[in-house]
């Protein structure tokens, strides 16, 4: 998704619809992207972009995908999504109450880049309500847990966070 990280959600959005819509033959089981899929990326694409149209859109799809199939790490990213809705819409506390459904998830699943990118989030939610403890402990948990797999750009930038508090 190179064009994500240009910022060009609306351009991700159209070829993520083209592409779920696109018949594959042949489809073998496995091998083609379900309704899950394309909203559980549409909301992280939404997430990282800032866009609460498209959170609101595609969160609670993915979030009822991920239930109704018992798939537990798109639950946690359905949870993540709907914490940075709620953190867009200025409701800190309700943000950090979706983000601890995340890092449990996350964790029990031993996934260390979603849980250090919903632990940063979740700092993010916590420097926002002024808890800037938590906002600390956060920032430090995920820059453990992105130098624990090399993701050596996201533990620059949690330590960048960290050291950026007040």
């Amino acid at each position: 998704m190179p064009r994500l990280a240009e910022g060009e959600f609306a351009l991700v959005r159209s070829h993520l619809e083209q592409a779920i819509r696109t018949p594959t033959d042949p489809v073998r089981w496995g091998s083609g992207m379900t309704d899950l899929d394309f909203h559980i990326l549409c909301a992280e694409a939404a997430a990282q972009a800032g866009d609460a149209d498209g959170l609101a859109e595609h969160a609670p799809l993915a979030e009822e995908g991920a239930r109704r199939l018992g798939h537990r790490l798109y639950s946690g990213v359905a949870h993540r999504a709907h914490a940075v809705a709620l953190l867009l819409g200025d409701k800190s506390a309700a943000a950090i109450d979706r983000y601890n459904q995340a890092v449990e998830i996350f964790a029990a699943l031993g996934t260390r880049w979603q849980l250090g990118r919903t632990l940063v989030g979740r700092a993010e939610a916590h420097a926002s309500a002024g808890h800037l403890t938590s906002a600390r402990a956060d920032y430090a948990r995920a820059l453990e847990a992105f130098e624990a797999v090399g993701a050596a750009p996201a533990a620059a930038q949690a330590h960048r966070n960290l050291l950026s508090l007040p």
